[in-house]
């Protein structure tokens, strides 16, 4: 038996007819196969060459040996992908696209005897002139790289496989016996045959699938409350639900036409002339929002019709719904503890925020209060008596943030509730919405937060109509912004609007005073009363840095309370992170060393008292952030190894000898 070799013009072709042939051969033939004159090394001799096209065979000929037999394959379209067409209508633009002019012709004639006549073809392929007419639908047998330009409509059929008389002149010139041809032919044959059969088989379960699902469909958008229609751009409806009819008054509804059937004058003009808008319409003592939008770029209309007076009483029982469930902050000043003086101040300040109607933006580590302090402003405000929502962006994706922020119009997407979703702006309007983590929050998100503050107004997610809203903003974050911004990843129009005030909440460490008073608040509240507690256990307390800051300390309190069996909290109650610390000790890094001693003695130096406030001031704007409460502890370490003197009173801290000679040698 000769060796079969194929010559195909693309590689999708190549791989389609292969696999083709060696469905219907097996293994009984040895195949080769490549694409177009570049891929041959040498000339083929004594081989049966199997050629794609006649193009093709102009290309390659010069590289077929006279020893070998050709064939210069028909090929059809593949039954395989046909369904994908069925749905396009008629009259469409078609653009078809394969690799040469003969091969592209071919697809069309092939496109229009099974069937496709009512529609205008426009050939491409490379070299051609550009197109120059309105395409509704692209059409390319596997050649979709060629495609010249991003159109949103492109449908791969596939590339074209070799129709039963070129596989049977294969078989006939592949030198068998008689008997083994006329065998071979006929196994081939019944082969082919029985997969057009599947395929017609499978497209017309499709079919049947398809019309299942429309009745399916129709039968659900029959069941929506609100009227629905689906029209073209020349008024001819193709798809209308009973609401529509009764509330349109039609009573057909096969072949309606808008020009003709629809009577009223401003119902009419907006259909067909309006743009894509919300229009209030009034029909036999009834007022009705109706909400037109195009669908995709199919030349298609959905047209929706809201009765206003439930879209009313919907919204209404949604918001005593809201009141019931008790949608307010939580909290008040009151409820904030603490005994620094620092804190207190913040209280204070907060409180003369709270009375203007500026947005608020909030610093300050995970953990510290954010949201206590966004409640507490709320129900000091004005807006006392609207509802407060929340939302962290760290924890949502971009998709769900955006539907829980504005909502979303019915059918905006799969998986849409049945009438839409009313959005947080909505919901607190009148009020205050909390956005927490803010600098978490993407771009797009950003861009669309920046329109609501800008304009007081949302658009829903697939909506046409912006809603006015009364909204105050309290943002807060864990991040730098201003650091965040500079590296491109938050906006800075957005930062300057919702940093219309501000104030940072410092971290627990920067604040120890507050310490106590919240372990003991903390202990009474999940215990039920107060438990002594050891001194050391509260030095511990004091000295532990809380990266966690408050919400770690309360955790700390459910982790004692777990442990606790007798009458008095002890050390080995305390969490192991903050016992690791209690017998590791923390040597004083050299660096802060140096920096302590370096202000010490310019101080000293200029004959200007320095103590721990103006240390802590200064280390503000230095690698070594700390607090008075921190700086106790610290100078004390120095003055231990005596590198310091710590006088009492008015007399601060000064540099000794030793302190001198330590910064001489600049070392630790």
């Amino acid at each position: 038996m000769m060796r079969l070799v194929v010559i195909s013009g693309s590689e999708p072709t190549r791989r389609e007819v292969v696999a083709q042939l060696t469905e219907l051969f097996g293994g009984s033939v040895v195949m080769d196969s490549c694409t177009g004159p570049e891929g041959l090394a040498e000339p083929i001799h004594n081989a049966l060459v199997l050629v794609t096209s006649h193009w093709t065979y102009r290309e390659c000929k010069q590289f077929i040996g006279a020893s070998c037999k050709v064939v210069v394959a028909e090929r059809t379209l593949n039954f395989a992908h046909l369904d994908k067409l069925y749905s396009i209508p008629e009259g469409s633009n078609l653009l078809i696209v394969n690799d040469a002019r003969q091969t592209t012709e071919e697809v069309i004639e092939l496109l229009k005897t099974i069937g496709f006549t009512n529609y205008r073809f426009v050939p491409y392929h490379p070299g051609c002139a550009p197109v120059q007419v309105p395409i509704d639908y692209v059409i390319t047998p596997g050649e979709t790289s060629l495609v010249p330009m991003p159109y949103p409509r492109v449908i791969d059929i596939g590339p074209r496989i070799l129709d039963i008389a070129s596989i049977i002149e294969v078989v006939k010139m592949l030198q068998m016996e008689e008997k083994d041809i006329n065998k071979k032919i006929s196994h081939i044959s019944a082969k082919y045959l029985s997969k057009i059969i599947s395929l017609g088989k499978e497209i017309q379960g499709k079919n049947k699938n398809l019309n299942s699902l429309n009745s399916f469909l129709l039968e659900i958008i029959n069941l929506v409350n609100d009227g629905i229609v689906v029209y073209d751009a020349k008024g001819v409806v193709g798809l209308i639900n009973r609401i529509a009819m009764k509330i349109l008054d039609l009573t057909n509804e096969s072949n309606i036409i808008i020009q003709s059937e629809i009577s009223n004058k401003n119902l009419h003009h907006f259909l067909v002339h309006a743009d894509l808008e919300n229009h209030i319409l009034h029909l036999d003592s009834a007022t009705y929002l109706l909400s037109k939008r195009e669908i995709g770029m199919t030349g298609h209309f959905l047209l929706t019709i809201k009765n206003m007076r439930e879209r009313i009483n919907m919204e209404n029982r949604l918001r005593s719904e809201l009141k019931k469930q008790g949608y307010r902050a939580k909290y008040q000043f009151s409820d904030i503890i603490y005994g620094s003086k620092v804190l207190g101040d913040l209280i204070t300040k907060s409180k003369k925020l709270a009375e203007s109607e500026f947005n608020i933006l909030i610093y300050g580590e995970s953990g510290t209060g954010k949201e206590i302090f966004a409640g507490a402003i709320h129900n000091a405000s004005l807006r006392k008596n609207g509802p407060f929502f929340a939302v962290n962006f760290s924890s949502l994706p971009d998709d769900l943030i955006e539907s829980e922020l504005f909502g979303y119009e019915e059918g905006a997407f799969t998986g849409a509730k049945k009438g839409g979703k009313v959005g947080l702006f909505e919901l607190a309007n009148q009020g205050t919405l909390f956005l927490d983590e803010i600098g978490d929050t993407s771009l797009k998100i950003q861009s669309r937060l920046l329109r609501v503050l800008q304009e007081r107004e949302i658009l829903k997610v697939g909506g046409t109509k912006n809603i006015p809203v009364d909204v105050r903003i309290i943002a807060a974050t864990n991040k730098n912004l201003m650091e965040v911004m500079k590296q491109g990843r938050f906006r800075e129009d957005l930062y300057y609007r919702i940093k219309k005030l501000y104030f940072q909440i410092p971290p627990l460490r920067q604040r120890r005073e507050d310490i106590l008073p919240l372990f003991k608040h903390f202990l009474v509240q999940k215990n039920g009363f107060m438990i002594p507690v050891a001194e050391e256990v509260k030095q511990l307390l004091r000295d532990y840095d809380w990266p966690g800051n408050v919400r770690e300390l309360e955790n700390a309190v459910e982790y004692i309370l777990s442990l606790s069996a007798g009458d008095v909290i002890e050390t080995s109650m305390l969490p192991e992170d903050m016992l690791g610390m209690a017998t590791v000790p923390r040597a004083v890094p050299d660096g802060l060393v140096l920096f302590l001693l370096q202000n010490i003695n310019r101080f000293n130096a200029e004959q200007v008292l320095v103590g721990r406030k103006k240390l802590s001031l200064l280390s503000q704007d230095s690698p070594f952030v700390l607090s008075e409460q921190q700086l106790r502890k610290v100078l004390g370490d120095l003055a231990a190894r005596g590198l310091v003197q710590m006088g009492r009173g008015r007399v601060g801290v000064r540099l000794t000898g030793p302190g001198r000679a330590y910064l001489e040698q600049g070392n630790g």
